[in-house]
């Protein structure tokens, strides 16, 4: 019997991505809330960007090969990029209050391997972009874009 993947839903996951980190942190551990606040970026500018008219496949996701097919340290480098794509489209306007992407440019998806003392010490700034995007999300939402 073949299993059936549920589709991606960007802004659902950045939203779970958020309350575990926001829980995680309240609870002292740092090192993975910081983790999760780097996929609250990624899945928040990627829920952004599809909202913006981005291509996606049958299930959702943004299609291999894709230069917007990124973590939240690769859009760090990608702002010109983003704002070049949704330039005249719907999502401009909530990009354009997000001006902390560039702070993810330390976190990588490969700090889930690393012991805590290995870690950069950045939780304080990759939770401010991530509230940034959250927001974002929120107003967008509340705008009807998505």
């Amino acid at each position: 019997m073949a299993s059936t993947v549920p589709p991606i839903n960007f802004h659902r996951a950045a939203r779970r991505h958020f309350h575990d980190a926001e829980l995680l942190l309240g609870n002292t551990r740092e090192a993975n809330a910081g983790h999760l606040y780097g996929f609250v970026a990624e899945c928040g500018i990627k829920a952004l960007l599809v909202a913006s008219g981005l291509a996606v496949e049958a299930g959702g996701d943004i299609p291999w090969g894709n230069p917007f097919r990124q973590h939240a340290n690769r859009f760090a480098n990608q702002v010109t990029q983003i704002q070049t794509f949704i330039q005249g489209r719907p999502g401009a306007k909530y990009f354009a209050h997000v001006s902390h992407i560039a702070d993810f440019s330390d976190w990588s998806t490969d700090h889930r391997y690393y012991d805590d003392g290995a870690l950069p010490s950045s939780t304080a700034k990759w939770r401010s972009a991530a509230t940034q995007v959250m927001q974002m999300l929120d107003q967008a939402k509340l705008d009807g874009v998505m």
